[in-house]
């Protein structure tokens, strides 16, 4: 008997789901758009193709273009280099963005604009070039890079995600239309708690605004430890990730527009004086990296070692302070003549 329940518990999970399926007529989804990485999901809203970079970098002509995410935005302050080198720098960062969409910067920004920079820099940590899935999930951001079709990266996506965990999940989520239901459900959840507290739609509009305010990343608490640390090398394989990365594609359209690229790896927060440990399997992975970077043309610049950058330079995990700023960018222009020939 216990059995049968079971079971009959069993298929009511399974055939829940297309109730929601059913609700999907209820919620038209006009505005979903094919996705220009169909290797990692289905049809959803899309923000539009941001454009202005380009004409902006083809307004300023910068002497050097920097693309990254906090890690760059902390480190280099543009007016403070613009002012030392004599030379314009351009920033295209996006905080918590990865290497997925810094190759379409460079691809879809950097080279239509026609700016000859002296070097346009890279800045990441560890294993983030080869890892393409590392916070490709910050969809915005990749959207107003992106174009409507991008075959090379999501070969690329499809080759690092081919495994039968991921073509099960797909096949599920097609089952179920998961995309469309996120997309009228996941609003619905998240202000559940407000509508049930404010029946009032612009007082709860205020409300949530001065909650997310509050809760933004300016009123959390500084914390020593990096928000990404390599607990394990299951990464540090170059050999095995490199061709499932986006790293063979910057250097290749790099190379074809005449644009020369320097990856810089950012020094992460020292431990007692010391940079943190680095295991052999990641130390052989930064020896592989550079071998591949100087032979692709490419400039390679490794702060791990530097004694100059010291622990007063940091603020929250691998960021650096205002003042930690100033000192990385005075540095940093200091030693551009010998680190880009």
């Amino acid at each position: 008997m216990k059995g049968a329940h079971l079971l009959l518990a069993g298929a009511g999970l399974l055939l829940l789901p297309f109730g929601l399926r059913a609700a999907n007529y209820l919620h038209p989804s006009a505005n979903l758009q094919p996705s220009y990485l169909p290797a990692l999901e289905g049809p959803r809203p899309r923000a539009a193709f941001d454009a202005e970079p380009i004409s902006n970098l083809r307004i300023l002509d910068p002497g050097w273009i920097l693309i990254g995410d906090s890690m760059a935005g902390t480190r280099i302050d543009p007016d403070l280099f613009t002012q030392l080198s004599s030379q314009r720098i351009a920033p295209l960062l996006y905080a918590g963005s990865g290497s997925a969409w810094w190759y379409l910067v460079l691809k879809n920004w950097v080279i239509p604009s026609g700016t000859r920079p002296r070097a346009v820099f890279i800045f990441f940590r560890d294993t983030n070039l080869t890892d393409v899935l590392f916070r490709i999930d910050a969809a915005w951001a990749l959207d107003t890079a992106a174009l409507a079709g991008e075959d090379d990266l999501n070969a690329v996506v499809a080759r690092r995600r081919g495994t039968r965990f991921y073509q099960g999940t797909e096949t599920l989520d097609a089952l179920y239309a998961a995309p469309q239901v996120r997309r009228w459900l996941g609003p619905l959840v998240d202000e559940w708690p407000a509508r049930a507290m404010i029946p009032y739609r612009r007082p709860r509009a205020q409300f949530l605004e001065r909650l997310n305010t509050r809760l933004g990343l300016t009123h959390l608490r500084p914390m020593d430890a990096a928000d990404m640390q390599e607990t394990e090398d299951r990464e540090a394989d170059f050999d095995a990730f490199v061709d499932k990365s986006a790293l063979p594609l910057m250097l290749r359209d790099a190379r074809r527009a005449g644009l020369r690229l320097c990856f810089v790896r950012v020094r992460r927060r020292p431990e007692g004086g010391r940079p943190p440990y680095q295991s052999r399997a990641l130390q052989r992975y930064v020896s592989r990296l550079r071998d591949y970077l100087l032979q692709g043309g490419a400039g390679f610049v490794d702060d791990t070692g530097d004694p100059v950058q010291e622990l007063s330079w940091y603020e929250d995990g691998d960021h650096l302070s205002r003042d930690g700023r100033r000192r990385y960018t005075e540095l940093f222009v200091s030693r551009l003549g010998y680190r880009i020939r």
